[in-house]
């Protein structure tokens, strides 16, 4: 559809707006969860929570932990040492343990979630779950159906640290710059990852076309080391991780949309098709989620259970969601920027 010049500005204009107050709220949550963390990493500090659990949100995992495209991948190496670690301090609860309500009173409870579902998921995170027999749930969008197998953040990471300079694409009618690593319109002093989460666009054209831009700038899907770094599970990984007593899967939507930013129908077309599709490959009901990008709103909240999402996580509470609802969850999530994250999550529940 076009954008007539004054629609174009309009639409630009709301996610400018968005963006300045989300900028706001970035920066004053960034410095708090900086000095809190600092603080906990040194044995300092120890945060009181009235939550019963608390759920840890991971990403990916590799084998060296690079963080040169991404702050979200541990090392298989460090993700064993948190898991030895959670499994010493901390009781970390089934699916089934979760829907009961069933917690252990001697020690704090945790949950395990991991987002994307990449193959490194597969390949690094299971073996070590199963290892020390601990449960986490795998939130999976349904990319490996649509060809590319590639989520657009990971693509605009990777191509961000290896194009040349003033590399360009197009998007919604304007032109996105690779400038110092990040592809930007200067304009409107726009990035696109901001762009792209703020877009109300269902479905998966914008990004495919993302996509097919990238690529041809540089083929990422030709260099093997960088495999660990987007490729997503196939249908047949996803059957056998839910095989796993260790796993439960669970959505994230289908195409990685931001939720949030979507008609409420168009939300919940897409989280009912990504259910569809994990429960046709697992022969399993799908009954929770973990929202791409954190992005929801209390109306998707509601309305995805009445489909059956009954349990459903988010980051960072946005709604005063804990009085509201018994069935959503916000996370902590870990990053190797964080220090001994291990050590910090046992701190910030232990009394």
């Amino acid at each position: 559809m076009y954008l007539y010049p004054s629609a174009l500005a309009a639409g630009v204009a709301d996610i400018i707006l968005s963006m300045k107050i989300e900028r706001i709220f970035s920066k004053i949550g960034s410095a708090k969860r900086l000095v809190a963390n600092n603080l906990i990493d040194k044995g300092i500090y120890s945060k009181n929570t009235g939550n019963k659990f608390i759920v840890a949100m991971y990403h990916g995992i590799d084998k060296i932990q690079n963080t040169k495209f991404n702050e979200r991948f541990f090392s298989k190496t460090n993700f064993e040492k948190h898991l030895a670690y959670f499994k010493k301090h901390f009781h970390v609860l089934t699916y089934t343990e979760l829907v009961n309500n069933n917690f252990s009173k001697k020690r704090p409870n945790l949950v395990l979630t991991f987002d994307d579902g990449y193959a490194n998921n597969f390949n690094y995170a299971l073996p070590l779950l199963d290892k020390y027999n601990a449960h986490a749930f795998f939130f999976i969008t349904g990319l490996a159906t649509v060809g590319k197998n590639i989520l657009w953040a990971d693509a605009v990471d990777i191509i961000s640290h290896y194009g040349k300079q003033d590399i360009k694409v197009s998007l919604g009618g304007m032109d996105f710059m690779l400038k110092n690593g990040e592809f930007i319109n200067e304009e409107h002093a726009l990035s696109l990852p901001t762009y792209i989460r703020r877009s109300s666009k269902s479905g998966y054209t914008e990004k495919e076309e993302l996509l097919t831009q990238l690529l041809n700038i540089y083929d990422i899907r030709r260099n093997k080391e960088l495999e660990d770094y987007w490729q997503l599970m196939t249908d047949e990984q996803i059957r056998k991780a839910s095989l796993s007593g260790n796993i439960t899967i669970g959505s994230h939507g289908f195409y990685h949309n931001n939720l949030g930013s979507l008609s409420n129908d168009d939300a919940v077309a897409e989280v009912v098709k990504s259910k569809a599709y994990l429960e046709q490959i697992t022969q399993k009901p799908v009954t929770t989620i973990g929202f791409p990008d954190g992005s929801y709103t209390e109306q998707l909240n509601d309305s995805l259970y009445k489909e059956g999402i009954v349990k459903q996580f988010v980051v960072d509470y946005r709604y005063h969601d804990g009085a509201k609802r018994d069935f959503t969850y916000d996370r902590i999530g870990l990053y190797p920027s964080m220090g001994n994250t291990h050590k910090m999550v046992y701190k910030i529940l232990h009394q």
